[in-house]
């Protein structure tokens, strides 16, 4: 069929095919040394390999050229409208390895990249060359070149170490409203200034960031209050600290817009923290993260839980789990939880905190709530039958450390069906095979599935009707027994997901066996998250990443 673009000379009309689902478009290159784009990049024998031009295949879900042999006329190949409209199809890391195919796709494809409003790294720094001399430069690229970029997520891809040039560059991005640092190193004295000049920014995320050297952290936290100061338009902000942050810059935080605060009061000052949250009038997410299996006293979680405004808070996430001196002060704190009258998201993974509330109670205090993620292990099935039967819930997930059974037995086997169920968790349960048998039946339009669990057989989840999988849109393999759970019975499940659109294997190797699986049959998969330890073939590799988008876990 033929189709017209409009441009700013007119109608071009070219032969293309519209098509509704994805299919391949075939580009050859012109024999030329051309090497320019990163100019030093294309030096390295590593970057041959992942921006390799010549013959490539491209996926595209709107556009594909009948034949490789098409000749377009001129006024299409120097129309750079019309090749930013097939960029916008593409995935960023296929549009970046068309800059080698000439010189003029290299300019519309730089031109392009200057043009974007949000940059995440992971995706714009192929996975081989992440942590290394090219995404830097790659990085560098970004901050010189794309003064209207908005979103900058995970710059760790690209950079894990920010230098003061660094921080000179980003000054420059004044429509910066999302800035990721999460995990990243800062080797400067002075970024202050830098941040003072993104006074749009919304949404922060400084977790894990430390100082090249503990003998810089006071003038590293000095330099942190001096830039938290200047944020006046902050919405979300996480902050964990570290061995050397301890968090007394946040008494410079404005919190007048805050609405969602991430943060891990045992591992910074606590009365900082606490002052930080008193001072939020519009918070609606409070999430107390766990950095490294600590304990917290029940007096700081009732300190910490007093909010401005009661009735404004929606989630509520409490990672502890362990929380000292619930034996006299467990009550006052369940209590202090209950003005939160509003709350539609609740995750509470103390075991002893959940054994002594009363969990029928939970929906009357929180009429609102459709999410749930609860310790199991010391409350029977009847409360969690009961608990499902009056709720409306559409995410639950389960966490049971004593490996017991009953909770599982008592949801799937009492003949319940839980329609409104569409992200299911379970985690360190284990049960027979025969139970399997009810998981479709139990959870029929269920498009979310996380699981782990040490004692779980892959015998186990192969019962599942296929039914079961074939209709799952997001699957998580967590931490399993590499033995009990082989790849082939993980193979052998992936083959079934047929309708997936995201994988997450946070804690198993990616064979090739599974690569070859979701490539061949996962037509919809968008996005596959895989674990360092994975080592695919190189062939496969490349396949996979020219497929999805392909990431490491954190």
């Amino acid at each position: 069929s033929t189709s017209s673009i409009v441009t700013d000379e007119g109608d071009v009309s070219f032969d293309v095919v519209l098509l509704q689902s994805v299919e391949s478009v075939f580009i050859s290159t012109i024999e030329s040394a051309y090497t320019r784009r990163f100019q030093s990049l294309k030096a390295s024998s590593s970057n041959r390999t992942v921006f390799n031009g010549n013959q490539f295949i491209i996926e595209v879900r709107m556009l594909r050229i009948a034949s490789s042999q098409v000749v377009m006329n001129e006024q299409l190949i120097c129309n750079e409208q019309v090749w930013f409209r097939v960029f916008s199809n593409l995935k960023l890391g296929d549009v970046m390895r068309l800059s080698y195919v000439s010189k003029e796709l290299n300019t519309f494809v730089l031109n392009y990249l200057k043009t974007l409003k949000e940059i995440n790294f992971t995706e714009f720094v192929p996975l081989q060359l992440q942590l290394s001399d090219e995404s830097r430069q790659m990085f560098q690229w970004v901050l010189q070149n794309c003064a209207g970029v908005r979103e900058l997520k995970e710059v760790i891809s690209a950079s894990y170490c920010l230098t003061s040039m660094d921080f000179t560059m980003m000054s420059n991005l004044c429509h910066l409203t999302v800035l990721d640092l999460s995990g990243c190193i800062i080797c400067c004295d002075n970024f202050s200034d830098a941040f003072s000049q993104l006074i749009n920014l919304k949404h922060l995320n400084l977790s894990h960031v430390v100082p090249l050297e503990a003998s810089a952290t006071v003038h590293f936290e000095y330099n942190l209050k001096l830039s938290l100061r200047n944020f006046k338009n902050l919405e979300s902000f996480i902050f964990t600290g570290s061995d050397f942050v301890q968090g007394w810059c946040l008494d410079a935080l404005d919190c007048t817009a805050l609405q969602k605060l991430s943060i891990c009061p045992t591992s910074l000052n606590l009365r900082e923290v606490i002052n930080v949250i008193r001072r939020c009038e519009q918070l609606r997410d409070l999430q107390f993260l766990n950095r490294c299996n600590e304990s917290i006293d029940a007096t700081c979680l009732i300190e910490l839980l007093q909010l401005k405004n009661v009735t404004l808070l929606k989630r509520l996430s409490i990672g502890y789990k362990v929380i000292e001196n619930l034996h006299t002060l467990g009550n006052e704190l369940w209590t202090t939880i209950r003005k939160f009258v509003n709350l539609n998201c609740i995750e509470m993974f103390c075991r002893d905190f959940v054994e002594m509330i009363f969990v029928e109670q939970i929906k009357v205090h929180f009429p609102n709530l459709h999410s749930l993620a609860i310790e199991t292990s010391a409350i029977n099935s009847i409360l969690i039958l009961y608990l499902l039967r009056e709720g409306n819930f559409k995410e639950l997930s389960l966490v049971n450390t004593r490996e017991c059974r009953r909770i599982l037995d008592g949801l799937v086997l009492n003949n319940r069906v839980y329609l409104n169920i569409r992200r299911l968790g379970l985690h360190n349960f284990y049960w027979k095979s025969s139970l399997s048998l009810h998981f479709d039946r139990a959870f029929p339009n269920l498009e979310e599935l996380s699981i782990s669990g040490d004692r779980l057989t892959g015998e186990t989840l192969l019962s599942i009707d296929k039914q079961f999988y074939e209709k799952l849109k997001v699957l998580h393999f967590g931490l399993m027994d590499l033995h009990l759970v082989r790849s082939v019975a993980v193979n052998r499940i992936l083959g079934l997901c047929i309708n997936l659109e995201k994988l997450a294997l946070t804690d198993r190797p990616l064979t090739d066996g599974m690569a070859r699986t979701l490539i061949e049959r996962c037509r919809k998969l968008k996005e596959v998250v895989i674990c360092r330890e994975s080592h695919l073939c190189p062939v496969l590799f490349n396949a996979l990443r020219r497929t999805f988008f392909l990431k490491y876990c954190n």
